[in-house]
């Protein structure tokens, strides 16, 4: 991916964001194995750093933190019965916000000399954790993850360009290159069986052999052996934290797949837009793009903040930039990430998932012919090449998704199967998510293993390694300068629905955790209160603006551009625009 530098002005802008022409672009090598080449873009604080030690959690407070994060993965009784709540958003709000963390952010949960969660206890200042932390990814919405990212910078290599360019179709170059299912039936439904990610068992013998030359001296030895023995199974696709579990993995081919339908759709029809990869390109992100205001953030946020935002045109996230790039010394605006946003507050989606899924006829509900009443949530990572497709090479037809039981809200589970619906937006987290098997697989030491394994505490200890503010202290700061309305929550135990273990744990706690409360958890406490179903005001203004400012930073962007599906020339099925998630899937033939 490539960085452009652009300047900004949020509400004070006068003119547009200047062209791609003027931009400076720079690259790296990726350093994990990604496809797409790396950024080198920023971090920072919307809360200004402060040496208040009020305005955050407290070193000594890991006990506690631990003990919190216990009480937010309840354990699932001998009924099986619901231990979390449902909410009325369907399923897949939970995996498109995934999605959209990907395209966004890269980097801030790993082990490395800035963060280190094993002792939690933050290793450097606000100010060098500013300076030194780097973000992965472009702070732009332009399906680097799916297109391999534009390949320009001092360290980027022939073999870098190489593998970017076997994404694409051989044959077929205007293209994206897809993978075929295994045949191990029944498919869910009637559609071709072209819907697994691209493998590097299908690419040409120089795409592989310039992949793994770039990883060569990047892995020890025996970690390169092992490597190189997984890479039939491993997918070529930008971001391989896209191929984690089954439904991100399905999503993702539906990017695949749409930019392949574009191509057909513009040959076949007289449009006016050559059926070339460039138009099929900018169709494709202009449709997510509108897509990401449209049918996610009022969807997942209060919709009121997010009107609010667009109205304001960002003016507080771009001051958040400006305060950055002055506190830093950067010479240009525009790419600082949040970090209260990366690190704690669109972690929300980790409460949405659920231990169940309704997946498709043949893993849920019957059509005729079902292998399991349902598909468990640890199963959906075990048929991905990180899972190994339990000995298979790729994914197996029977574990197609239908996503007719994840776009549409449906909450009835009175046959005692999971509803079609995600889990509200608050302080519980599906028992699953406090012991993830396939995390740290190769850790020897338990106690490590265990911590990595259990999200909450992992979510909490990563907060306090990284110099995070309390929920308060951030509320309060917003309000200040205009951007919150309402006052900060000064006992958030008072938001909980009916969990007096976890309210008298936070009145209780030695660090007065419901006045001074770790940034993730209040955000989650705030949309409980909040009903569940969509985030708070708190919540909802760092994830609208941070979404908002990034498309309006963008000047090829849709909200820049002021695009809607009507000003498309493509058209759904039923020749409507594509103006829903589940229309942008019956347009890339994923779904019926």
């Amino acid at each position: 991916m490539t960085l452009f530098v652009q300047t900004h002005g949020g509400s004070n802008r006068t003119s547009k964001p200047e062209t791609r022409a003027h931009a400076v672009p720079n690259a790296l090598v990726p350093a994990t194995g990604d496809v797409a080449v790396d950024e080198a873009a920023d971090f920072g604080y919307l809360f200004p750093p402060s040496g208040n030690p009020g305005d955050y959690i407290s070193d000594d407070a890991l006990a506690e933190l631990d003990e919190l994060g216990n009480l937010m993965v309840p354990e699932e009784d001998d009924a099986n019965t619901r231990v979390t709540p449902d909410s009325a958003l369907p399923p897949v709000m939970t995996y498109w916000g995934q999605f959209l963390d990907h395209e966004l952010t890269a980097r801030t949960d790993r082990e490395t000399d800035i963060s280190d969660i094993a002792t939690a206890v933050p290793k450097l200042s606000a100010a060098e954790i500013e300076t030194k932390l780097k973000n992965a990814r472009t702070p732009r919405f332009d399906l680097d993850s799916v297109y391999g990212g534009l390949p320009i910078g001092a360290e980027i290599t022939p073999d870098v360009v190489t593998v970017i360019s076997g994404m694409r179709h051989p044959n077929h170059p205007e293209k994206m290159r897809v993978g075929t299912a295994e045949g191990i039936g029944p498919l869910p439904d009637t559609l071709d069986p072209h819907r697994d990610l691209p493998r590097f068992q299908q690419v040409q013998q120089e795409v592989k052999d310039a992949y793994l030359n770039i990883l060569r001296d990047r892995l020890k030895p025996e970690d390169f052996a092992k490597f190189e023995a997984g890479l039939p199974q491993r997918a070529i696709i930008g971001d391989m934290r896209n191929d984690e579990n089954l439904v991100i993995a399905q999503f993702h081919l539906s990017f695949l797949r749409f930019h392949n339908k574009v191509v057909d759709y513009l040959e076949s029809r007289q449009t006016g837009w050559l059926p070339d990869f460039h138009a099929a390109q900018a169709l494709t992100r202009l449709h997510y793009q509108w897509l990401i205001v449209d049918g996610y953030l009022k969807g997942i946020c209060d919709p009121a903040v997010v009107d609010a935002v667009l109205a304001a045109k960002a003016k507080h996230f771009f001051d958040f930039r400006a305060a950055h790039a002055t506190r830093v010394g950067a010479d240009t605006l525009g790419n600082a990430m949040a970090l209260e946003f990366s690190v704690a507050v669109f972690r929300f989606g980790h409460t949405m998932v659920r231990d169940a899924y309704d997946y498709n006829k043949n893993f849920g509900r019957s059509g005729g012919g079902t292998i399991l009443p349902k598909a468990p949530f640890e199963e959906l990572f075990l048929f991905t090449g990180g899972g190994g497709f339990r000995g298979g090479q790729r994914v197996p037809e029977n574990w197609i998704i239908d996503w007719n039981r994840f776009v549409v809200a449906d909450g009835d589970d009175s046959d005692g199967l999971p509803a079609r619906v995600a889990r509200k937006i608050d302080t519980l987290l599906a028992p699953p998510m406090g012991d993830l098997h396939n995390v740290a697989v190769d850790e020897a030491n338990p106690n490590i293993k265990a911590l990595f394994r259990h999200l909450a505490r992992r979510n909490l200890r990563r907060g306090l390694s990284l110099r995070l503010p309390t929920g308060q202290a951030l509320h309060a700061h917003l309000k200040s300068v205009g951007a919150l309305n309402s006052d900060p929550i000064t006992n958030v135990a008072d938001l909980l629905d009916n969990k007096p273990d976890l309210k008298a744990f936070l009145e209780g706690s030695q660090s007065r955790m419901f006045e001074r409360t770790p940034l993730w958890f209040y955000c989650l406490a705030e949309a409980e209160g909040a009903g569940g179903n969509h985030l708070g005001e708190l919540g909802s203004w760092i994830v609208a603006s941070t979404f908002i400012a990034t498309l309006l930073a963008d000047p090829d962007s849709a909200l820049s551009l002021d695009f809607t599906p009507q000003d498309s020339p493509l058209r759904a099925p039923d020749d409507s625009p594509i103006d829903s998630i589940a229309k942008w899937m019956q347009f890339a033939l994923v779904m019926e």
